[in-house]
């Protein structure tokens, strides 16, 4: 009997919470298990009671060491704790945890301090780049510099270490050139995709419900209404103020019947132990209240998939308001329902939506907001979103995902081929 030997890989990732990092090696997880290898998560941190639903629901294996270690010291040093937790990660892993699993290839992401440690192993290391962690720390005086000097010179020597190197977009790999440049292997975009169990609850959703079966906040029972959907996690890099001064500006420049049926629901994930979530989410409240806008803008906090993608369905536009993301997959989700994509003209975006034709790239200001905003308000945008649904099939697709994710995968284990006999 001859059968195909299956391929284990271990993605190893600092925490398996809710975020677009978590979304993306989950798809990753997902498109690979789809092809027969084998998964198993490698972490610092997991709970299940905030997490996606595939770690819900028990479909990958998890292992976690070092959650006991702090993740910061009185309120500091983030860095250097995130740091030292996944070295330990790692050493305790390949010291107990790899006998058991026996993988033969490890996936790497966020945080590249683990790489060296792994390739004592003699196996291959992907890293998927994000984004230079070094860049997520924010400027500080004399003394920051040198505490961060060690933290990013470990940083591009673990990175360097890695037999492969993915980024998520053209815009994170001319970022990543930039930042690394003594780094000269050649680096491979992988775009991210839509999770397919999300792409599954689209397909089984029913058809158009009226906003107000979901969003009862809103008091109008007219069938014209204009909703716009900022759909993003409650943190200050999502800049979703930008949302909140454009309604306002938008609320200038329309007569009063547009004005008495346009709304805006803003929505994403916020975790109750989070003080950043927490803040930034008071802040955003105390805004709509001083701009009188508070009948006009509705928060949700972590929406389901299936609310999610019911709003999707329901809305005219989408609001991407985040400055330099390194791709955003919401826009794409927009995309998957057919539906236009207002976005900052920055970062990712600038690869997924085509100005004019998919939706409309912004300036980061209230102004140029409000403008494209109207635009929507004042034309059909079912085209647009006709065009965007082509476009996702034509450059973004799950399928075109999972293809160049196996090519990646089979040239660096070369093992797809490998048969052992019975």
């Amino acid at each position: 009997m001859v059968k195909r030997e299956r391929v284990k890989i271990a993605f190893v990732h600092p925490d398996l919470g809710i975020g677009g990092a978590e979304r993306l090696v989950l798809d990753i997880a997902g498109a690979l298990k789809k092809q027969n290898y084998e998964i198993v998560f490698v972490t610092n941190h997991f709970e299940k009671l905030h997490a996606f639903d595939e770690l819900k629901n028990d479909e990958f294996h998890v292992e976690v060491y070092g959650d006991w270690l702090p993740r910061a010291i009185f309120g500091r040093f983030q860095a250097f704790c995130a740091y030292i937790r996944m070295i330990y990660l790692a050493l305790v892993y390949i010291t107990f945890g790899e006998r058991q699993s026996k993988p033969d290839l490890y996936f790497v992401d966020l945080i590249p301090t683990a790489i060296p440690f792994l390739k004592l192993t003699k196996k291959k290391v992907i890293y998927y780049c994000h984004h230079p962690d070094l860049l997520a720390s924010p400027p500080g005086g004399i003394l920051k510099k040198i505490y961060r000097k060690p933290i990013d010179w470990i940083e591009g020597r673990a990175t360097a270490m890695s037999d492969v190197i993915l980024v998520n977009s053209e815009y994170t790999g001319s970022v990543f050139r930039k930042t690394f440049p003594d780094i000269v292997k050649p680096i491979q975009i992988l775009y991210p995709t839509i999770a397919h169990s999300y792409q599954e609850e689209v397909r089984k959703a029913s058809s158009k419900k009226h906003i107000t079966d979901i969003v009862p906040e809103i008091n109008s029972k007219s069938k014209d209404l204009i909703i716009f959907l900022s759909l993003n996690r409650f943190h200050p890099a999502k800049r979703l103020e930008f949302a909140i001064d454009g309604m306002e500006r938008l609320r200038d420049i329309t007569t009063s019947d547009e004005w008495s049926k346009i709304f805006c629901i803003i929505a994403g994930g916020y975790d109750p132990q989070s003080r950043i979530n927490k803040t930034y989410f008071n802040d955003l409240v105390a805004l709509v209240n001083q701009k009188c806008l508070g009948d006009k803008i509705i928060f949700m906090k972590s929406p389901s998939d299936k609310v999610k993608v019911d709003l999707l369905k329901t809305i005219s536009a989408l609001l991407y308001t985040p400055l330099n993301e390194h791709f955003g997959i919401v826009p794409l989700e927009a995309m998957l329902t057919a539906k236009p994509v207002i976005a900052m003209n920055s970062g990712g975006p600038r690869e997924t939506v085509d100005h004019g034709i998919t939706g409309y790239l912004c300036e980061p200001t209230a102004e140029s907001v409000a403008q494209f905003m109207l635009q929507i308000v004042r034309a059909n945008p079912m085209e647009m979103g006709v065009q965007g649904r082509q476009q996702l099939e034509d450059k973004f697709s799950y399928n075109k995902f999972c293809s160049n994710l196996h090519k990646i995968v089979k040239e660096v284990t070369k093992k797809k081929n490998k048969i052992s006999t019975n």
